[in-house]
């Protein structure tokens, strides 16, 4: 029979270490107050290159469209992000499905934008770099926000957590970007709108076994 010695000595080292810990409040809560600051840090450096027909193009049925299923998706990702890092918290299913048939609606108004011919490289590129700066330079703070967050808890899954979360952050930052470029073009818009979200999703799920996984070493 093995010795149970190990079991208590590890129960002994358990409550040595244990400390009191502060409970959480509700993800729906710390969704809002998530949406609160990312609001205003978006708002700030946007409003400064707005793009000048703005107030046109919200006219646009497919426009708002288009930007509305953004916003839900990627808030509905943010609270399943959140609920999702606590454990044995169900993120709802019926949430992420809600938000990735909005990402469908995304995409397909993307899709349905025209396409240039007349690029010339050098102009794609120079047209193009500042979206790509700006959704990576904006996407610094409400993803740093969430991930700070989502640590709080303890994912079981960090990858799947961290995926959400990437899509929560980089879809808002799509938004804001959005109301700034100038150029509504399907190539300009899948390489430097739609790519930089994909890729920052990608790499935030990467990385959230580092950032959110070691509570396991905890």
């Amino acid at each position: 029979m093995q010795d149970p010695s190990w079991q208590r000595t590890l129960i002994d080292r358990l409550v040595a270490d244990a400390q009191p810990v502060r409970r959480l409040w509700r993800p729906e809560i710390r969704l809002l107050l998530w949406l609160g600051v990312v609001v205003l840090g978006l708002i700030l450096p946007a409003a400064e290159v707005l793009r000048a027909d703005l107030s046109l193009r919200l006219r646009a049925p497919g426009f708002l469209l288009e930007e509305g299923a953004m916003v839900v998706g990627a808030t509905l990702l943010g609270l399943a992000a959140l609920r999702a890092a606590v454990p044995g918290r169900d993120p709802g299913r019926s949430t992420v499905l809600v938000a990735l048939a909005a990402l469908v609606v995304v995409g397909v108004m993307l899709l349905s934008q025209p396409v240039h011919h007349g690029w010339t490289a050098e102009t794609f590129v120079d047209v193009g770099m500042r979206c790509l700066v700006r959704s990576f330079v904006w996407a610094a703070l409400p993803l740093a926000l969430l991930l700070v967050a989502l640590r709080r808890g303890a994912a079981v899954a960090p990858w799947r957590v961290g995926a959400m979360a990437g899509v929560a952050a980089w879809g808002l930052t799509f938004v804001a970007v959005r109301m700034c470029c100038q150029t509504d073009e399907l190539l300009h818009l899948g390489v430097f709108h739609a790519l930089p979200l994909v890729v920052g999703t990608a790499a935030t799920a990467g990385l959230a076994p580092l950032v959110l996984g070691s509570w396991h070493a905890r």
